[in-house]
């Protein structure tokens, strides 16, 4: 099936909440509903979003307007709840209060009737609670491959066709820094942290991991790298965060050619788009890599690199040695960082400094 995938917590990562949206639920489905019609421009006939939702606010499907929608609820029993919390949470100083708080959302969906369906995972492990979401939620029109799932502008019900998409971020000014280079040369961790250093200064900001907002398989063979899906993705969702007051945007991830660096500042016109890649040794990059292999680095949801083989690993970093080497001869990027040898506090340092004085990149 051709199908895109949405952490809806990567679609809320703009802080301080708005008014009027303290848990940033208006951010998400404004988000998800932005990218379906440029999902659905790359190919996919569904989208697949997981996240927690608050059955007592708006669910804001009308924010979502070109998507039928369908809630699947997944449960566990409060036993098992506290279970698997406290194996993922356990060395945290808040478990009692953490858990607490999980239970009680818990309760509080039990309760609730906002699902379409709700499917009990007590007992079961991933691949078997996919297959009662699958049988359960056989009605979803996404499951019925090669029909699309953008509405036409009529309304009419069944009538499908592909759905404009305006361009939202003509009016979002503001700072946005763009973070690029090889694999594991420590993009998100440097940018996550200058991220989190911004907020604590007192900025309104968000942060993007473009891998997390490209999820489209099989990839659309127009797109080569899916810049163009990720880039578009990427300036819909700074209007959003640039609506609800934020000044300053963080995004994060590989960026091949300055071809690809134009796709992104198309998408973002109105913005003062500053380009930072970073750049790393063999040496350095591969015991990263496989740092990563054992579960180390930042958690990435999804590390295509957790639990590979060591040989998989090594001609992982191979590769990203030689894409280190390609950027920088080709010169992408605006500003070039050396991360060898230096800690990634190091480099947010050097980083903060450089993006205080650097006007736009354009």
């Amino acid at each position: 099936m051709h199908v895109a995938f949405a952490d809806a917590d990567q679609f809320c990562m703009c802080y301080p909440a708005p008014d009027g949206d303290p848990e940033r639920e208006q951010f998400k489905a404004q988000n998800i509903g932005a990218l379906v019609p440029r999902y659905r421009a790359a190919g996919a006939h569904c989208v697949i979003v997981n996240g927690v939702i608050d059955p007592h606010r708006d669910l804001y499907t009308t924010l979502m307007p070109q998507a039928r929608v369908m809630f699947c609820r997944l449960r566990a029993e409060r036993d098992e709840l506290s279970q698997r919390l406290t194996r993922r949470d356990g060395g945290s100083d808040d478990l009692r209060e953490s858990l607490a708080q999980a239970l009680s959302e818990a309760d509080a969906m039990d309760a609730s009737s906002f699902a379409d369906v709700s499917v009990d995972t007590t007992g079961l492990d991933e691949d078997e609670v996919a297959g009662h979401v699958r049988e359960r939620c056989r009605d979803w029109p996404g499951f019925r491959a090669g029909r699309a799932m953008v509405r036409s502008p009529s309304g009419v019900p069944g009538e499908f066709c592909d759905a404009p998409m305006a361009s939202t971020a003509n009016k979002a000014d503001g700072t946005v820094l763009l973070i690029c280079g090889a694999t594991s040369v420590s993009k998100s961790t440097v940018g996550f942290k200058l991220y989190l250093r911004w907020l604590r200064a007192g900025l309104t900001a968000g942060y993007v991991d473009l891998e997390q907002i490209g999820f489209v398989r099989p990839d659309p063979a127009d797109d080569p790298g899916r810049h163009q899906l990720k880039a578009g993705n990427l300036g819909a969702i700074w209007s959003t965060y640039h609506g609800g007051g934020a000044t300053h945007l963080i995004g994060t991830g590989p960026v091949d050619s300055d071809s690809a660096l134009q796709t992104y500042l198309r998408a973002l016109p109105a913005a003062n788009v500053i380009i930072c890649r970073l750049h790393a040794g063999p040496a350095d990059l591969r015991r990263r890599i496989m740092s990563r292999g054992e579960g180390g680095s930042w958690p990435q949801p999804g590390d295509p690199l957790c639990g590979k083989p060591v040989e998989y690993l090594r001609r992982v970093a191979d590769q990203a040695s030689a894409d280190a080497s390609t950027l920088d001869r080709a010169g992408v990027g605006t500003i070039r960082i050396d991360t060898s040898g230096r800690t990634a506090d190091a480099v947010v340092d050097m980083l903060s400094d450089i993006v205080r004085a650097a006007g736009p990149s354009r």
